[in-house]
């Protein structure tokens, strides 16, 4: 199923919101937990790395949401379909 520009931008929306108001938030406060239980031994702390890598990861999945909102709204091409030949620039 295709989806149109505008129901794809709401999807992206919603996922979003959903990882900055919810799953950020939570992994933040495993991250400042298992700082606070280390002590100062936090760089040697399993959860820490863990707790730190989620954030890593949703940070990156939230920018690349944002990236993909952006190029929807200004009709831009997904980068990741900037090879189909509709996409290219004639160079002719």
């Amino acid at each position: 199923m295709t989806l149109t520009k505008t129901q794809k931008l709401k999807s992206l929306k919603s996922k979003l919101k959903e990882l900055e108001e919810v799953k950020l938030k939570q992994a933040l406060a495993k991250y400042g937990e298992a700082y606070q239980e280390s002590g100062a031994a936090w760089q040697e702390n399993a959860a820490w790395e863990l707790a730190d890598e989620e954030v890593s990861v949703l940070r990156a999945m939230i920018t690349e949401i944002k990236s993909e909102i952006k190029n929807l709204e200004h009709n831009h091409p997904s980068p990741l379909r900037a090879d189909l030949p509709s996409n290219r620039q004639k160079t002719e």
